[in-house]
């Protein structure tokens, strides 16, 4: 029996894969907006005064060309969180609207390169985030850890920077890469996820997603896996087109973070079953679905993103189990945390779907 949208709601679920700045609400960011008196504001300074005009400005071009200018396009969000009060009220609204979609364990990530407009420090922008995720989880009860990511448009010493800035911080799980991938290797921030590892933080690369063709995608996950460390890959489109990959990616217990409406959206795949979630699952990759940036496109809620691979895959709650699972193990909680979440899955789906 395949599960309806209604019972996947009902279950909890972890979202290893989520950008801050794109999980909230348009509405939602305007309100903080207001509340903080300031302006969403476009690159060139232009004021955004209305969520029409915000998404307009934000799909300018069509969601194809997103990747190319990923930067620019979040400007208006990124350029809104350039204070601790506006930063930490994104963290605690984040969290708020995860509970909503049912999920009981967040990584939310984010660049604290890109909030640094007005003088705020690395350490004083990565407080503000994880003081509003834990005061967001305190008020609904979402269990939430704080991905710091490096946006791969910089240079390697900025990368060090926000490397030994999450190190540091005493706040943080892992380090990650993003950012506009075409032209950005990972091999390039070698120094500063050595930095992250040696301190004890895990790691998470986008690789795979959009390097540009097969090859490079294939090349820039393989750096990620067997230059930087990576304990989980981002996207990782093609894995099942590499059997190097795979048996690195098996042997090392690397988990996978898959964006399936997102890669749709974007452009990155033309159908839901090119990306061989099935075929991934029988070969025993820790494979999992996550929502990306939910707030941006029609569908990208995690619920909504569950819903349309099992549809796709013809998947059953067999499948939805394996997949919901596998997104707890390969979390970043401790372990006790991890046991607890599996267990209170295993609690709801005796209530869903029998």
């Amino acid at each position: 029996m395949q599960p309806s949208l209604r019972e996947i709601r009902a279950l909890p679920k972890a979202d290893l894969h989520s950008h801050i700045d794109g999980s909230v609400s348009p509405r939602e960011l305007f309100r903080i907006a207001r509340r903080h008196h300031r302006k969403i504001l476009t690159p060139k300074g232009s004021e955004l005064e209305s969520v029409t005009a915000f998404m307009g400005y934000v799909v300018s071009g069509g969601y194809g060309s997103m990747l190319d200018s990923i930067v620019e396009r979040f400007y208006p969000i990124t350029g809104l969180m350039q204070t601790e009060g506006v930063i930490r009220d994104i963290a605690v609204e984040y969290v708020k609207e995860q509970k909503e979609d049912g999920v009981a364990y967040a990584e939310g990530r984010f660049a604290p390169q890109y909030h640094t407009r007005e003088g705020l420090s690395y350490r004083e922008i990565i407080r503000s985030m994880a003081e509003g995720l834990e005061e967001g989880a305190e008020d609904v009860g979402v269990k939430t850890t704080l991905i710091v990511a490096i946006g791969r448009e910089t240079t390697a010493p900025r990368g060090v920077e926000v490397a030994r800035a999450a190190a540091g911080s005493g706040a943080v799980s892992a380090l990650d890469l993003g950012g506009p991938e075409a032209g950005n290797p990972p091999h390039r921030f070698r120094e500063a996820f050595r930095i992250a590892t040696d301190a004890g933080l895990r790691s998470t690369v986008h690789a795979g997603e959009g390097a540009g063709s097969l090859r490079k995608n294939l090349a820039y996950m393989e750096e990620a896996v067997f230059e930087l460390g990576a304990n989980r890959l981002g996207h990782a489109i093609p894995l099942s087109k590499s059997k190097r990959l795979l048996k690195a990616v098996l042997s090392k217990g690397i988990a996978i973070e898959m964006n399936p409406v997102s890669n749709l959206v974007l452009g990155n795949i033309h159908d839901l079953r090119d990306l061989s979630v099935d075929t991934l699952l029988n070969q025993g990759v820790m494979v999992s679905v996550n929502s990306d940036d939910p707030w941006l496109w029609s569908g990208g809620h995690l619920p909504e993103v569950y819903n349309r691979v099992c549809q796709a895959y013809g998947f059953g709650f067999e499948e939805l189990d394996r997949l919901a699972l596998n997104a707890f193990e390969g979390s970043f909680a401790s372990q006790k945390d991890r046991a607890w979440l599996a267990d209170q899955y295993h609690t709801a789906r005796r209530r869903v779907g029998n």
